[in-house]
């Protein structure tokens, strides 16, 4: 009798959008039009530049999504399952526990 035992992972992704507010707190053109040119983009990132950090470019969410799942895959876990809860998107993966593996390769003489 097989009693296979496996380990879960779960992990959500957030698809709610962010609100205006976020997306233009770090712009620094935005900024700039509101002080009515009285202070220059140069001088605003020179002074904050925590708040008018570059930010770097960042893959397309596709790519993420593919390099994520390549990961996990090289870890061994599976991906069994999605499963959309209110705004998050649950990806379920699973894998034989690794101590269950072990014991058959002894079993099997496969050490």
């Amino acid at each position: 009798m097989n009693d296979q035992q496996w380990d879960y992972l779960v992990i959500h992704v957030n698809f709610e959008p962010s609100t205006k507010d976020e997306q233009k707190s770090n712009n620094l053109e935005i900024a700039t039009e509101k002080l009515q040119g009285s202070l220059s983009s140069d001088f605003l990132k020179k002074e904050f530049p925590s708040q008018f950090k570059t930010q770097p470019t960042t893959l397309h969410p596709s790519k993420q999504l593919e390099n994520f799942l390549k990961r996990c895959g090289n870890e061994g876990w599976k991906l069994v399952e999605t499963v959309p809860l209110g705004g998050l998107l649950m990806f379920i993966f699973m894998k034989p526990k690794k101590e269950i593996i072990e014991e058959e390769k002894v079993e099997n003489n496969e050490v």
